[in-house]
């Protein structure tokens, strides 16, 4: 299912993933012109289609936005175990205008006006995190949504002062990377052409804000091509 919006908001650091999405596919068609559909021997199936969105209206983002309340986010699953299957998944669209998918067991938990955010200590919870987090501060201008560090500031302000674009990539998949009680990283894929890409997003758990919280100290989260979409799980 596509869904367009035409009176989307601009957003930021997807208008960089999305020129990266179009070269790939416009390489595809140069170097690999379209022939008939030939028999596969090994056919991978594809990660499912997750809505490309286009923004509503929303007041751009020009300075951080701090709506942090320490502390007071509300008992989730204390369940640790890798999510090897996608955990019960809904689609909500974010105010900043994206649909991403919420659990009622692993959070968003409180979604106050364009901060979600309150997931559970768990490697589910960083799942739905991880892109949340990152919406929140690229989409919605809400610093507080990172842990605090120089690379943190400095891409922010980059993330704000960039022109805008309206349309968002598909995000169908992801596989988690590593977890601890402190720490995540989760890698999301989706769809660009007859390719995948991938990023990865590290996350810190924030003990005052009960919280995970981006890990942005390496740096921007890149986006590179996928050889091997089946080692994803899709997200349902």
């Amino acid at each position: 299912m596509a869904e367009t919006d035409p009176l989307g908001k601009n957003w930021k650091l997807w208008g960089g993933i999305l020129a990266f999405i179009a070269a790939v596919v416009i390489l595809g068609l140069i170097f690999f012109p379209r022939t008939p559909p030939q028999p596969e021997a090994t056919p991978t199936a594809p990660a499912p289609s997750v809505p490309v969105d286009t923004a509503p209206p929303s007041a751009s983002p020009s300075a951080s936005v701090s709506k942090l309340a320490s502390g007071d986010c509300p008992a989730l699953s204390t369940d640790t175990s890798f999510p090897n299957d996608a955990p019960d998944t809904e689609w909500k669209r974010h105010p900043a205008g994206m649909l991403l998918p919420v659990s009622a067991e692993h959070g968003p938990a409180k979604m106050d006006g364009e901060f979600w955010r309150c997931f559970s200590h768990t490697p589910s919870g960083a799942v739905f995190a991880g892109l949340t987090l990152l919406l929140d501060i690229s989409g919605a201008g809400i610093i507080d949504a990172a842990a605090e560090s120089p690379q943190r500031d400095e891409l922010f302000e980059q993330w704000m002062s960039l022109e805008q674009t309206s349309e968002y990539p598909v995000i169908s998949g992801y596989r988690i990377m590593n977890s601890s009680d402190d720490a995540a990283s989760v890698e999301y894929i989706g769809p660009a052409g007859n390719q995948y890409v991938s990023t990865r997003v590290d996350l810190l758990w924030d003990d005052k804000a009960n919280d995970w919280r981006l890990d942005l100290s390496s740096g921007e989260p890149a986006w590179d091509v996928t050889t091997d979409p089946s080692s994803y799980t899709d997200l349902k």
